[in-house]
């Protein structure tokens, strides 16, 4: 499993449950990099149709052979099952009531990519493995 997370400098995730930010460029890049992303019908909205995405309403459903999406559900409980974590940051500070909580001690640091967004100057992309 590869899991993908949007988070501000604090890590947030949510704020009032819905999603602090979104932007177009990132969606982009998680269809050019995922052969399978899955994901729930809330996070789902903001994608055009594509057929690399499977809805799902739980992300313990055989999701071993692609990436998941965590926006709206806390992605914590599902670490031990990951091999590649995927967190696009804002490099903003906004107001959250959601939090990914993560210990990165047990994770490697392989990429970091700085990219314009649409939505935001500079979204940085941050690549783990175990």
């Amino acid at each position: 499993m590869k899991i993908i997370v949007c988070v501000d400098d604090g890590f947030g995730m949510l704020f009032n449950k819905r999603r602090q930010s979104k932007d177009r460029t990132v969606r982009e890049r998680m269809l050019c990099i995922a052969s399978r992303l899955y994901m729930n019908e809330y996070s789902h909205k903001q994608f055009a149709p594509n057929e690399k995405i499977t809805v799902l309403g739980d992300f313990d459903v055989n999701t071993e052979d692609g990436y998941c999406f965590f926006e709206d559900t806390d992605p914590s409980e599902y670490l031990d099952k990951a091999d590649t974590l995927i967190i696009y940051k804002w490099n903003r500070s906004y107001p959250s009531d959601m939090k990914f909580n993560c210990d990165f001690s047990k994770w490697k640091l392989k990429s970091t990519v700085e990219f314009e967004g649409n939505s935001h100057p500079k979204i940085t992309e941050e690549i783990y493995t175990k």
